[in-house]
């Protein structure tokens, strides 16, 4: 809109009707933007050239009106925290002055290399990235591209990753789904559903199809008047097969719960040539389940399931139990009665010293002991 405005014919077309004095003062407005981000991208350089990593970026309002680059601190001035001194800033101009890079060296190469490393690391840590991203592939081969191109590689900006990159990988990743849609109708498909809530308790269902060639993501629906009535269930179930093809589905993997058995079945007796079968993650919990109802077992997990959720809901407790086994316990899960077994495994491996914490000063002074279910705990 500023744009159209002030008639800068930038990704869109002039207002015909604006004043002149309107016109301006878009055209001020914009000039304000381009300087404010002119002068952040210097001290973002300058920050970069004298390795400090931790000012804060100038906050610069975009060409849309929003914050383009947030971390303001207090009055909106930068942060100094780790800005070295001029004599600082003009011994590492010095140093890195030229356009060659220092030539490598045995003696240098391991010095070289373990800058580069804290570099890396100093990415990672200011930007809370999970160190197994480390694992990722395209993380070396982005470190493998940058290293072949050499000295003087300019990084993409923030506009460059959320425009023309972003494009690209959208036509990659369309082009490698393409090529194993491209294997189907060779090995034939199994269409999977994977059934789950999200925070605003909508029941959402990810339907994939695999074959040897890979998995592809087909779409997620909104399944909350469908996921308990077996007839909308076989309705959704029929229109996925539709979509891929009835000739290439080999088989609907679901649930086996009794509404999507009920589905499954429909589903089969209309297409005769495909299979419905339940996914075994689900069989085995269900038969866990089953298991957990039998006396001597159910005895045991709701004790288990009693401890677990006591010593994680009083964070005095939690910790004393934390000093004690140097290790966590696992929380039973709602949704998957597994969870209950591992809960009863973890605290059978750290039967000891979970007696010893019960028996230990701390807890016998503690105001815990004269609650009624602090005794029962204890017992």
């Amino acid at each position: 809109m500023k744009h159209h405005l002030a008639g800068t014919k930038k990704n869109v077309k002039p207002c015909d009707n604006v004043s002149t004095e309107v016109k301006q003062k878009f055209v001020d407005i914009l000039n304000k933007v381009q300087a404010s981000k002119n002068l952040a991208q210097m001290e973002f350089e300058q920050r970069v050239d004298v390795g400090s990593y931790f000012g804060s970026g100038r906050e610069v309002e975009g060409d849309d009106g929003n914050n383009v680059v947030s971390g303001v601190s207090g009055s909106g001035s930068i942060s100094t925290r780790g800005i070295r001194g001029p004599m600082d800033r003009f011994m590492m101009k010095e140093s890195s002055s030229g356009d060659q890079p220092t030539t490598i060296t045995p003696q240098n190469a391991k010095e070289l290399r373990n800058q580069v490393c804290l570099d890396i690391g100093r990415f990672f840590y200011e930007n809370a990235i999970p160190f197994n991203v480390a694992r990722s592939p395209s993380f070396v081969n982005m470190l493998r591209s940058v290293g072949a191109y050499g000295w003087g590689f300019k990084p993409p900006s923030m506009y460059n990753l959320r425009t023309w990159i972003l494009k690209e990988e959208l036509t990659t990743t369309t082009k490698i789904v393409d090529d194993i849609k491209s294997t189907w109708p060779l090995t034939g498909v199994s269409i999977m559903s994977d059934g789950w809530q999200d925070i605003r308790y909508r029941s959402l269902i990810n339907f994939l199809v695999n074959n040897p060639s890979g998995t592809v993501f087909l779409k997620c629906v909104d399944a909350s008047e469908h996921v308990k009535d077996a007839k909308l269930l076989f309705r959704l179930l029929d229109e996925v097969v539709e979509e891929v093809g009835e000739e290439l589905v080999v088989q609907v993997i679901t649930d086996n719960a009794s509404n999507y058995r009920a589905a499954g079945q429909m589903l089969m007796e209309k297409r005769k040539h495909l299979y419905w079968t339940p996914c075994v993650a689900h069989c085995l919990d269900l038969m866990l389940e089953k298991i957990g109802e039998l006396p001597q077992d159910k005895n045991a997990l709701i004790k288990a399931k009693k401890v677990s959720n006591y010593i994680h809901n009083h964070s005095w407790v939690l910790s004393l139990m934390r000093q004690f086994t140097n290790r966590e316990l696992i929380r039973p899960a709602a949704t998957r009665f597994a969870t209950a077994y591992l809960t009863l495994q973890s605290i059978y491996q750290v039967r000891q010293p979970l007696e010893a914490m019960f028996t230990s000063e701390k807890w016998t002074n503690s105001n815990y002991t004269t609650k009624l279910m602090g005794r029962k705990l204890e017992e």
